[in-house]
Order: structure tokens, then sequence, then C-alpha cells
């Protein structure tokens, strides 16, 4: 009986031992499959600035901060001679509001600054690659409202309303005058 015990148990453990290699070696093989996930995964809106007459790109030689209301986000910093902004969007809320502020000084010292508050309406659409890649959120414009005491914009337009992996502009501000 114990016999019978013994050559049992060494079936068992050769049966154990060659599931977990089967096992194991499924694992690896699974582990170095190539992953599919988009490597540019940023989704970000992209803001271009134009001369209102002209409709050319301009850059504002202005320092240039972004800010989200409503929170203490600073989304850009003191950026210059930008013509475009590539900014992050909410995932989850069906507006964003953003604070475009403009600063400087003019030819005798004096300081200035000017903004403009965009209301940006969206829709979010998650979007699904492969389990083994993050969700990202896609959005789409489905309108723009803007405040601007100052001026600046002669107008402000949705260009191309889909958000994802496209590095189209999807809004564009038209300056009044030159914005250098």
């Amino acid at each position: 009986m114990r016999n019978t015990m013994k050559g049992h148990w060494n079936k068992c453990r050769k049966a154990m031992g060659a599931l977990l290699i089967f096992s194991f070696s499924h694992f690896l093989i699974l582990s170095c499959e190539g992953i599919d996930c988009t490597l540019d995964n940023v989704v970000a809106m992209k803001i271009g600035f134009y001369n209102s007459e002209s409709k050319v790109a301009v850059s504002i030689t202005d320092a240039v901060d972004v800010t989200a209301e409503g929170t203490d986000s600073l989304l850009l910093n003191q950026e210059r001679n930008v013509q475009t902004l590539s900014l992050p969007m909410s995932y989850w809320q069906e507006a964003d509001t953003l604070r475009l502020q403009f600063s400087g000084s003019d030819e005798e010292g004096n300081s200035y600054a000017y903004h403009i508050v965009l209301r940006i309406n969206k829709t979010n659409l998650p979007h699904f690659e492969s389990p083994d890649c993050p969700t990202v959120m896609f959005h789409e414009i489905s309108s723009i409202d803007y405040d601007d005491p100052y001026k600046l914009a002669d107008s402000i337009v949705v260009d191309n309303p889909t958000v994802n992996y496209a590095s189209l502009e999807n809004v564009k501000i038209y300056l009044r005058g030159s914005a250098d």
C-alpha cells in the first residue's frame, strides 16, 4: 500500500510539474507579445492664434498663462512666442472653462495684463484600444463661448470639433490688430 501511495504521489508531482511548466511558459509567451498601445497617446485641445484681417497665424510674444477656472490648476505658465497652445481637457465634466492671461510691459516699462475666458462645451467619449492599454478620453466640442472684456479677439471659432490623438487645431482665435 505504501508503494502504491508513493507511485501515485510521484505521478501527481510530475503532473503538477508539467502543469506548472506549461502555465509558466504560457505566461512568458503572452507577456512577450507586442502591445499595440498608441505611443503618442496624449489627447489635447489645440488652440491657434491668427490675425483677424489677414487670417495668417501670429505669434504671441506676451507671456501666456492658462488656468482652469474653478481649480488651482495652472495649465501653462509664462509661455512666450507661441502660435498654438496644446491644452488638456477634463475627463468627465461637460464643460471646461479656461482663462488665457496675456501679460507683458510696454516701451515705457509699464506692466499690462489682459485675459480671455473660454467656455468649451463638450461630450466626453471613452476610447478603448486593448485590455493592455489604458482607456483615454476623446472629446467632441459642441460649442464655445467666451468673455473678452478687452476686445482682444475679433472672433473665436471651433475649426475641428474632434479632440483626439490627431494634431489638428481645434479652436482658432482671430486677434484684432497685431499680436506681436
